[in-house]
């Protein structure tokens, strides 16, 4: 295994290399000029055929984290380290590539609550059931993708590409959950072009992932700790963390399962890029043997929109983007128990399940921005703004129980960018500026039936929290400043500085703070 991936991540780093006769006319930003190549903002990689020459970037970062103004996921007190590397690249007249490489470390205090690395991406997650058992969480990440496009001849290209990336998450105090991410996404597709700012095509696409996670005591064993299934909402039950028979294991990773099966097409005409993306997903957690227990399964679709806008006039580009994204997802729960026939092993006899969980998701933004003199390295000047838009809107039933919620949060940000280029360095100075904000109603509780007793909670300690980070109105502001250095047509080393800020307009109710800064330092070439 080390040696099969020692092997991938040699053949991509060989792709970040200059190509011999295939080289760029002209040094640029790497960012830059990959914005504004309509066929590159494509996700379909046999377009990336209509790219000519050669564009890499390398870079290391470091970024650091401080305020109480934070989601569960996330630490008051946080540092992240990371580096990067991409190319895009034709090899010859028919062939070309595109790899990248990344790599972050992020570290963590005063982390708890959430169990799951990405606790919105699945219909159920588990939680810490004290607060006062936050400690350190360390978190690795790698991820890799190849991408190759094939002409046929002058006017059809295929592609496929493959994207993986892993990590893995350990909290260093009791109890101390372990947690394994892996994701693998492959497609395969044909684009048409004919003429050169005309394209349509299509891909097909597939995508695994899974996480596994583990409870661990190794202080003091004789007392107990509680680990919450939120089954939606923040309302659950509540279990021991002991033994495998629970929710969390504490001697095996147990897996939480997901598969994507997809469709996308694409057309490019002119000024206008358009892409529309449909998917099923299925999944489950839990193991599916005789002898374990599979405790969720779940099913959903997906349905995406990006549209794009790009004019040139002379120097000057106007870019507009829109995204539009709507996810249904529902769960189903269960219903088993553990049987022991005499002189046979255990295993497991199911008796039905039960639909707990519905959610609706829906996001869309929109942006804009103006690059004045846009025919150098940087253009001399950029104006531009943002603003995206979520919601949630989810029911949870564990009869006769139900709750309902629902949440929307708004985003906006406007910025500006100044270049300013003395021989061969340039001065880059950037500001911006933020505004978040939200509503709904973190919980509508009700019963389908008169009962007297019930074994579910509700932990309405995160459910606020999480819900005032949501919709609570915060402000901020950020500024940032690059130097480059043009080498020569092939090579330009930089250097960014950049800090960020954002509070709240009022004093926090379950928040431990209003104040959130992030300061980031990265060090990087363009060739």
């Amino acid at each position: 295994m080390k040696l099969r991936i020692l092997s991938a991540t040699l053949c991509l780093l060989a792709m970040t290399l200059p190509v011999r006769g295939q080289e760029a006319a002209v040094c640029c930003d790497f960012c830059f000029a990959t914005g504004i190549n309509p066929h590159l903002s494509l996700s379909n990689p046999s377009a990336i055929s209509a790219f000519g020459g050669h564009i890499s970037m390398a870079e290391l970062d470091f970024r650091k984290d401080n305020g109480a103004l934070i989601s569960l996921t996330e630490s008051p007190d946080s540092y992240k380290a990371g580096a990067a590397t991409e190319s895009y690249f034709k090899v010859s007249d028919k062939i070309t590539f595109h790899g990248r490489l990344s790599w972050s470390y992020i570290s963590g205090r005063q982390m708890g609550a959430q169990v799951l690395m990405d606790p919105d991406f699945n219909p159920v997650n588990f939680l810490e059931s004290d607060e006062a058992t936050v400690g350190v969480k360390n978190r690795e990440d790698y991820s890799m993708l190849g991408a190759m496009s094939y002409k046929l001849g002058d006017k059809w290209a295929l592609g496929c590409e493959a994207d993986y990336s892993a990590a893995d998450q350990t909290k260093v105090k009791d109890p101390r959950f372990s947690n394994v991410w892996m994701d693998l996404a492959l497609k395969s597709g044909f684009s048409f072009t004919p003429a050169d700012d005309k394209l349509l095509g299509a891909y097909l696409f597939y995508r695994s992932t899974m996480e596994q996670v583990r409870g661990g005591i190794y202080g003091t064993t004789d007392k107990q700790y509680f680990v919450m299934a939120d089954k939606g909402g923040f309302f659950g039950t509540v279990a021991g963390l002991s033994g495998d028979i629970d929710y969390v294991p504490m001697t095996e990773y147990r897996p939480m399962k997901n598969d994507f099966f997809g469709l996308s097409l694409q057309a490019l005409t002119g000024a206008w890029s358009n892409e529309l993306e449909v998917s099923y997903r299925m999944g489950y957690y839990g193991k599916q043997a005789s002898g374990s227990a599979t405790y969720f399964e779940f099913s959903g679709l997906r349905a995406g929109y990006d549209g794009g806008f790009l004019a040139r006039s002379g120097s000057n580009i106007h870019k507009a983007t829109l995204s539009l994204d709507y996810e249904l997802l529902g769960n189903d729960e269960n219903v088993f128990k553990f049987v022991t026939p005499s002189g046979q092993e255990t295993r497991v006899e199911y008796s039905g399940k039960n639909h707990i969980f519905d959610r609706h998701m829906a996001s869309a933004a929109i942006s804009y921005v103006w690059h004045k003199g846009a025919d150098g390295y940087l253009p001399e000047f950029s104006i531009g703004a943002n603003v995206s838009g979520r919601g949630r809107v989810q029911t949870t039933v564990l009869y006769p129980f139900y709750r309902n919620t629902d949440c929307f949060t708004i985003d906006a940000e406007a910025f500006a960018d100044r270049n300013i280029r003395k021989g061969a360095s340039v001065f880059s100075f950037g500001g911006k500026l933020a505004f978040r904000s939200g509503w709904g109603t973190p919980k509508d509780d009700g019963t389908y039936a008169t009962t007297t007793s019930s074994n579910l909670k509700s932990f309405d300690n995160y459910l606020f929290r999480q819900f005032e980070f949501d919709t609570a109105p915060a402000a901020g502001a950020g500024l940032s400043f690059a130097y480059t250095r043009i080498i020569s047509d092939k090579v330009a080393p930089y250097v960014k500085l950049s800090d960020s800020f954002l509070m709240l307009l009022a004093e926090p109710q379950y928040l431990g703070g209003r104040i959130r800064n992030v300061a980031l330092i990265a060090i990087g070439c363009n060739f």
